[in-house]
């Protein structure tokens, strides 16, 4: 058996071999290799509208820090508080309506300065700029959830991040003929931000879910492209995964998992149910999809609108949260359900107003690379 000693000195840089079955030492000389300070700094980010925190979460996991999470809601606030031990732990949880928040109370209360901040993102509430309103009377003009956008671009403005990302529904761009995101888009550039605006969906990303959302990303480095899609239909691009599916999702889910509650369904209801087959044409503001494809997109009404493809009953918290790429232990409270004028956000509404993770992963790992170089 041989004895090896070893020692190390660093003001040398070199370590010293003995043993007692030879004489002499070994002198091995080496080389420090200086860390460069970026590649291991985990960049800071602040969010605006947090809702459940599907977006931060999904830039979490893609090596950011949410230093921040603000929301007005009481019970998104509690589904934030809860799971931010497990997911968000260096975050502090503001619950604050953002027209009356001042940038330096966000300063104050997270410690931070602004050159601190390497990030922000969010996007207000979709409900002024979705098309889905068309058909209920239009998108009306002067909606006080339209100069949301007027706070964001003061984050922006005030704190100076080196990059931002900002989502939304595609509605967005065509409201007021579109006078109203040109106005939003001039006011981030005159900042001296390159932007970069897209639309991607979620399915291509691996979410089990078609879902068109509007992206805009900014950086004062320069522009930042957009992630390549990693998911596509069977038979498109040998390179791509196929698509996420429902029974993909739904079918790991085991009994003993959090928000899984199933509404009452009257027989009735059920027969309705029952009839739509899945993957028909939308109707009455329901739809069935196929067990074996992606779900359509998951609305702020998913509590009534979204049809199990297996059973006649709508689905649980839970499955939507599935289909919205959530972590399976990322639990939900406040009330589990509530009218579609409540003026507070139950569990269904948080699962349907969310960025998903998965989309908001792929994401954050082209900010955070673009960051890091």
């Amino acid at each position: 058996m041989l004895t090896i000693g070893i020692q190390l000195n660093v003001s040398t840089r070199s370590v010293s071999l003995t043993t007692p079955q030879f004489e002499g030492t070994l002198k091995i000389v080496f080389g420090f290799m200086p860390l460069n300070e970026a590649s291991v700094k985990r960049p800071n980010s602040i969010e605006l509208f947090a809702g459940a925190g599907g977006l931060a979460l999904g830039l979490e996991m893609s090596g950011f820090v949410n230093r921040a999470l603000i929301e007005q809601d009481r019970y998104c606030c509690e589904t934030l508080r809860h799971n931010a031990v497990r997911y968000f732990p260096a975050t502090t949880i503001i619950q604050r309506n953002l027209r009356r928040l001042s940038i330096p109370e966000v300063l104050r209360r997270t410690g931070l300065r602004k050159s601190e901040i390497d990030l922000v993102s969010g996007g207000p509430p979709c409900q002024s700029f979705s098309i889905s309103k068309i058909p209920k009377g239009g998108r009306p003009r002067g909606d006080p959830r339209d100069y949301l956008l007027k706070h964001f671009t003061r984050f922006v403005k005030i704190i100076r991040p080196r990059a931002f990302l900002f989502e939304n529904v595609p509605g967005l761009e065509s409201k007021l003929e579109g006078k109203l995101f040109r106005t939003f888009l001039r006011s981030l550039g005159y900042l001296g931000y390159s932007l970069n605006c897209g639309i991607l969906n979620a399915a291509d990303y691996g979410v089990p879910q078609r879902r068109r959302r509007l992206f805009l990303l900014g950086s004062i480095e320069g522009k930042i492209e957009f992630p390549v899609a990693t998911h596509g239909p069977s038979g498109t691009e040998a390179s791509l995964l196929p698509y996420v599916t429902i029974a993909d999702t739904l079918s790991k889910l085991k009994s003993d998992l959090p928000n899984q509650r199933i509404p009452y369904t009257t027989p009735r209801k059920r027969l309705s149910i029952e009839r739509i087959i899945p993957g028909s044409e939308w109707k009455h503001w329901r739809h069935r999809d196929r067990w074996d494809e992606p779900s359509r997109c998951i609305t702020a009404h998913c509590r009534s609108d979204w049809i199990h493809p297996l059973e006649p009953r709508v689905a649980s918290v839970r499955e939507l949260a599935s289909l919205q790429s959530f972590p399976e232990d990322y639990l939900f409270l406040g009330p589990f359900n509530g009218p579609n004028d409540a003026d507070y956000v139950f569990q269904y509404r948080q699962v349907g107003n969310a960025v998903p993770v998965l989309i908001a992963k792929a994401i954050g790992n082209v900010l955070r690379t673009h960051l890091m170089k």
